[in-house]
């Protein structure tokens, strides 16, 4: 059964495609032409793609992929925004029981959980801040009862860290513990983090009991059936 026959004005628009660098399977999509046959039509006339040409459009090619892959991340991202921005603007936060049920969500997931040692660790300024400006407006914090002990890495400078974390916590340095240095492992690159870690700690067990038993309790409230699992 004899093949089918192109005009010759496609062949030699395969053909110039060729030179100019573009790919079987680009030219394939294009002309709808099997790669079979425009291989065939190659070696007949002895002409070979251009392979600096071939390599420059490829490379023009992933940098457009890369940029349109980039608008599209860029566009899920304002989208997940928006749609945060509307229900933060609905959800009534300055409402104390929000406020407790966030605030006891926030120390269970985070929070330190041996008896009697309340403490709130993480490398995020705003999750330590947010932790703390809960705290203080759902009770009545004794200020000279907090503590900051920083976790820092050789590449970071007590005296501005000592400085960053007191400003947004509204914490003298005189109520920071000695700062802890990290050894550094034996990895030639490590992932670095802005301002170390951050241990706040605040002496209060009663407090401490409340806010795991709320997140316990909360948790139930959801998921009843995992009521074993959460004893």
């Amino acid at each position: 059964m004899a093949g089918v026959r192109y005009p010759e004005k496609t062949k030699q628009k395969a053909l110039e495609l060729v030179q100019l660098g573009k790919t079987y399977a680009q030219i394939q999509t294009n002309l709808a032409i099997p790669k079979s046959t425009l291989s065939v039509w190659v070696n007949q006339l002895g002409k070979r793609p251009d392979r600096t040409r071939q390599l420059a459009h490829l490379r023009v090619a992933r940098i457009a992929s890369a940029a349109a892959l980039r608008r599209s991340k860029d566009s899920r991202i304002a989208q997940a925004t928006l749609v945060a921005t509307q229900l933060a603007g609905v959800t009534p936060i300055d409402r104390k029981e929000v406020g407790k049920a966030l605030l006891a969500m926030l120390y269970w997931a985070e929070g330190g959980k041996q008896d009697g040692n309340m403490k709130f660790t993480n490398t995020d300024p705003n999750l330590v801040v947010f932790f703390i400006t809960l705290l203080r407006k759902q009770y009545a914090v004794d200020e000279k009862r907090l503590h900051v002990a920083l976790q820092l890495h050789s590449y970071h400078r007590s005296k501005d860290e000592l400085n960053f974390w007191s400003k947004i916590l509204h914490i003298p340095v005189s109520q920071f513990w000695k700062i802890y240095r990290k050894p550094r492992g034996g990895r030639r690159t490590y992932r670095r983090n802005s301002h170390g870690i951050c241990n706040l700690h605040y002496a209060s067990s009663s407090i401490q009991r409340e806010l795991i038993a709320l997140g316990r309790e909360l948790a139930l409230k959801i998921r009843p059936e995992n009521a074993a699992a959460l004893n």
